[in-house]
């Protein structure tokens, strides 16, 4: 199906047809802000923790360790004090995959050791100092941190930190609840390594590849990179996914585990170009059970809505078995809404358990599927879907209800009494659950995404009642991966505007400075000119983008003609173009890296890329 029949599809559906009311860029900023540093308020280990950074114990689970290595760190799962590897790998590849698709839509608007907010005294986004790092970099670079030390060896991988029964003893902070026996959560505290279990570690070593591509630190690529293959050694050579004592049951997975070697091998081909990688993803592509993947939200017992999408985007690949063999056709199957709904989401059933995943969940794969398309129609149609669901998340709703903690914009009813032990501050053993206290001022911006409940209008506002006040890591992933994408098309903000010092690249011939591109991304060199024009051709220039599918090459500058030409790395023109309409395709010849070069209007670029 492509990108026109897919949008007349959901048009029957009465979706994209539907106006909704627009929020502002500043709210999106808000939202992002907010949402992202939510993982802030997750971290286990030496920290920092900005909820806990100004409380009697400011660290926690500082001891975790495995057969004698220290495992300590990473996020806490949900709104508890256990670490739960099978939704978190989730969530950290999802946001990973986030950041590198649509990097200018993540700003720095604080410092990631939150001493701006300590300093300040003030936890609001006006409290924040930016400090030349886009915020969920610094945010996924702790949850990297933290798998590195779980990735032991090809057969020693840890996947679970913590007791559910014993950590859900006591209603404290998780600094306070560090210092109680192991029997009410303390430490030294459980932790399960070996599990029969390739789902875990194969999402970890995604999340890590992507890292090894994005991170621009060079010893954090090398490190991010050895920890992703060793991941995925021990994934590939298991089975499953870790069975957790009730609060993550294997059978909820519906033997969907192999999207994690899968996603693994994939990542790991897209950064090393290695073709063994290549050849392992498309053999974990064709194992994944396509049917069990289409009847529930996109969630962590359920990526396969984000596979279908990868395979095809970057590996040409479709599933062997299934009705919908392409990633339109799927997303159109799996969130395809009723006729009669009121309101303007993406919803499976009214009755569904944390139905917050659904409008976000497909929020963040229509927004992926417009990146990788790259053509106007697709743009369309994903920037209608993903705001009208992210703005229904954020209070656009007949019932104005906000369900992310502390988001109150535009006079959005949000919700005060999540199922989370830090947000309260209390370091009291014996307080109960019915006596938490009001939450600390700074703490009433945790930015946390509940649950939910799409059938009343008003906040629950029993903090027990986790089935529609819980807050968890993996629910937040594609909330904020949708708002990156909102604020990439809206305000994209390049590293020069952040004051972030660009990667010092290679030099070609012409003194050119280029990026190797992949077919879902585009870098250029704008030449700077001393002409009248050059703000006219520097704004030009900006809007000339280039999408790669195997040797297929697409520019895209909006209407203005431009001429291009292709050099292999001899130096040898190989091929000539114009367009005068802004729009150009063509297939490149031979193969190899090759130099492209495109001219207009007093400007150049130039683009590096590899034909396979």
């Amino acid at each position: 199906m492509n990108c026109k029949h897919l949008f007349a599809t959901l048009l029957t559906f009465g979706m994209a047809a539907e106006c909704f009311a627009a929020l502002s860029v500043d709210d999106y900023v808000e939202a992002a802000w907010m949402t992202t540093r939510f993982y802030g308020a997750q971290r286990s280990g030496q920290g920092p923790n900005w909820i806990l950074q100004e409380t009697n114990h400011p660290t926690s689970f500082t001891k975790d360790s495995y057969n004698g290595k220290d495992v300590s760190g990473g996020w806490f799962d949900c709104g508890d004090h256990v670490m739960y590897g099978q939704s978190q790998g989730y969530a950290s590849y999802v946001l990973a995959l986030a950041y590198a698709e649509f990097t200018e839509g993540f700003y720095d608007l604080y410092t990631g050791d939150y001493s701006d907010y300590k300093s300040s005294k003030d936890y609001s986004s006006k409290g924040g100092k930016p400090n030349q790092v886009r915020d969920l970099l610094e945010e996924l670079r702790y949850e990297a941190d933290f798998w590195v030390k779980a990735a032991i060896s090809s057969s020693n991988f840890v996947t679970v930190k913590g007791d559910g029964n014993a950590d859900h003893q006591k209603w404290v902070t998780a600094g306070m609840m560090s210092t109680l026996g192991s029997g009410e959560g303390g430490e030294p505290r459980y932790v399960k390594g070996d599990a029969d279990d390739a789902y875990t570690p194969g999402m970890a070593a995604a999340m890590l590849a992507v890292m090894a591509r994005v991170d621009p630190i060079q010893e954090n690529k090398t490190k991010y990179l050895n920890a992703a293959k060793t991941a995925y050694s021990y994934s590939k050579n298991h089975k499953g996914v870790t069975n957790s004592s009730g609060f993550y049951e294997s059978s909820w997975w519906q033997d969907r585990w192999q999207d994690g070697p899968f996603l693994a091998a994939m990542e790991l081909y897209r950064t090393t170009k290695e073709e063994t990688y290549k050849s392992e993803a498309s053999t974990w592509f064709q194992k994944i059970n396509f049917e069990q993947g289409n009847g529930t939200p996109f969630a962590y017992s359920n990526a396969i809505p984000l596979s279908v999408l990868m395979g095809e985007f970057v590996l040409d690949l479709e599933p062997e078995r299934g009705s919908q063999k392409t990633t339109s056709a799927y997303l159109n199957y799996v969130f395809k809404r009723k006729r009669d709904a009121e309101e303007k989401y993406f919803s499976l059933s009214t009755d569904q358990n944390f139905p917050v995943r659904t409008p976000s969940g497909g929020a963040f794969l229509y927004g992926l599927y417009a990146k990788f398309k790259g053509d106007s129609v697709s743009y369309a149609l994903a920037d209608t879907l993903v705001e009208q669901n992210i703005n229904f998340l954020l209070g656009d709703n007949k019932n104005k209800k906000s369900y992310v903690v502390g988001y109150t914009r535009n006079g959005a009813k949000a919700p005060d009494r999540p199922h989370h032990r830090g947000y309260y501050g209390n370091e009291d053993p014996g307080r109960e659950i019915s006596g938490a206290p009001q939450p600390p001022e700074r703490n009433k911006y945790l930015g946390g995404m509940i649950a939910g409940n799409f059938k009343s209008g008003s906040h629950d506002g029993n903090q027990s009642n986790w089935q529609v006040n819980e807050v968890c890591v993996d629910m937040n992933a594609p909330l904020v991966g949708a708002l990156g994408y909102i604020l990439s098309r809206k305000a994209p903000k390049t590293n020069s505007d952040l004051g972030i010092p660009e990667e010092k690249k290679e030099e070609t011939k012409d003194t050119v400075s280029t990026d190797t591109l992949s077919r879902d991304s585009l870098a250029a060199d704008t030449s700077k000119k001393d002409s009248s024009d050059a703000i006219h051709a520097m704004a030009t220039a900006s809007s000339l983008k280039l999408f790669q599918q195997g040797s297929k090459i697409t520019l895209m500058n909006g209407c203005s003609a431009f001429k291009v030409q292709v050099f292999d790395l001899k130096g040898n023109m190989v091929q000539q173009f114009s367009s005068e309409n802004g729009m150009l395709s063509f297939d490149l010849k031979g193969k190899g890296v090759m130099q492209i070069r495109v001219t207009s209007n007093g400007y150049r670029k130039v683009f590096k890329v590899k034909s396979l």
